[in-house]
C-alpha cells in the first residue's frame, strides 16, 4: 500500500527544506546521483524509473500529491537508484537529511509514517518482481490495478503508456487488455486516469490462468 503524507504535515517539511517548481518532462535526479535530499511531492505527478545503456527506459512507479521519494538519502553515502522526472508541471518541498531528522525524532506520527512508506516500497518492489515471474499479460496488469488501489481509491494518475512502462510491456497490449476490461465493465478510462469499477473481476482474472 502506497503511504501518502497528509497535508497537515506538510508544513514541517517546508519547515526545513525549500519548494521547488519545474515543468514537466524534467529530471529532478539522476540514477548515482548522490542521495543527499529527500522529497516531498505537493503538486503534479511524477515517475521513477530506470534506463538501459540502449536508451531503453522501464517505469517503476508514477507519483502524485503527498508522495515521498529520494528516501535513499536515509542511507549513508548513499546514491539515487532510480532516476526521477516530472509527468506534468510538479511542485515539490526538498529537505536535506540531517535538517529533516531532528523534525522526525519531535514527531511520534511523523516518523511512523515515514517508516511504514520505506516498508512500502520494500514490498512493492518485493512484488513487483513476483507479477513478472508469475502472471501471464492480462494478469499483470490486472494485478496492477489491483495493488495501485489498495488503499481505497479508486482512480490512479496513469496512462497505458505508463502502465505499459511499469510491466515492461508493448502499449498496444496493454491499451487491448484495458479495452477488454472495460468492455467487461472492470475499469473505466480517461487519459491519464484509470478507475478500477470491480476488482472481484480483476481478482477473478488472477485466480484464473487463460
Amino acid at each position: 500500500m502506497n503511504i501518502i503524507i497528509p497535508e497537515n504535515y506538510f508544513y514541517l517539511f517546508e519547515s526545513v527544506g525549500e519548494r521547488c517548481v519545474l515543468p514537466s518532462k524534467t529530471v529532478i535526479f539522476y540514477e548515482s546521483d548522490d542521495a543527499n535530499d529527500i522529497y516531498l511531492l505537493i503538486k503534479g505527478r511524477v515517475r521513477a524509473y530506470l534506463s538501459s545503456s540502449q536508451g531503453k527506459q522501464i517505469t517503476l512507479e508514477v507519483l502524485k500529491k503527498g508522495r515521498i521519494f529520494g528516501d535513499g538519502s536515509f542511507l549513508n553515502h548513499s546514491v539515487r537508484k532510480a532516476n526521477m522526472a516530472t509527468i506534468t508541471d510538479a511542485e515539490f518541498i526538498r529537505c536535506h537529511i540531517t535538517d529533516l531528522m531532528p523534525i522526525l525524532q519531535k514527531n511520534n506520527d511523523l516518523m511512523i509514517l515515514m517508516l511504514q512508506h520505506l516498508t512500502s516500497t520494500c514490498n512493492y518492489l518485493t512484488h513487483t518482481i513476483e507479477r513478472l515471474v508469475n502472471y501471464n499479460s492480462t494478469q499483470k496488469v490486472a494485478d496492477f490495478l489491483l495493488i495501485e488501489t489498495d488503499n481505497g481509491k479508486k482512480s490512479i494518475p496513469y496512462t497505458h503508456e505508463d502502465i505499459a512502462g511499469c510491466l515492461d510491456m508493448n502499449r498496444v497490449t496493454v491499451s487491448r487488455i484495458m479495452k477488454k476490461l472495460k468492455e467487461e465493465n472492470a475499469v473505466e478510462y480517461e487519459y491519464g486516469i484509470v478507475s478500477v469499477t470491480d476488482s472481484k473481476t480483476l481478482k477473478h482474472i488472477l485466480e484464473h490462468t487463460e
